[in-house]
């Protein structure tokens, strides 16, 4: 925060993070993300220690791709559009 706050990363273009800081400090937080940065940071570090173990990594990366399919973007648009938009499909001639 003291590096955002000083304009560290933004000597060139002053101001640049105001709307970042502004977001951070906004009482409500609605994103949680000051509230939630010390897990962010443990999270990190636990993804640090095991990227060291390429092993690990690895099985790790097979199992979430596997895993990955009912996160797919045509599921998700087909949700919205069942569960929001409920428009009707068109067809588009090759």
């Amino acid at each position: 925060m003291h590096l955002l706050e000083t304009g560290h990363f933004n000597q060139y273009e002053p101001g640049v993070f105001d709307h970042v800081l502004g977001a951070l400090r906004d009482p409500s937080d609605p994103w949680m993300t000051v509230a939630d940065f010390r897990s962010f940071i443990d999270a990190q570090e636990r993804v640090d220690e095991t990227y060291a173990d390429e092993e690990q990594w690895t099985r790790l990366s097979i199992r979430n791709t596997a895993a990955s399919g009912r996160f797919s973007t045509d599921r998700t648009m087909r949700d919205y559009n069942d569960d929001i938009w409920r428009l009707e499909p068109i067809t588009v001639d090759p």
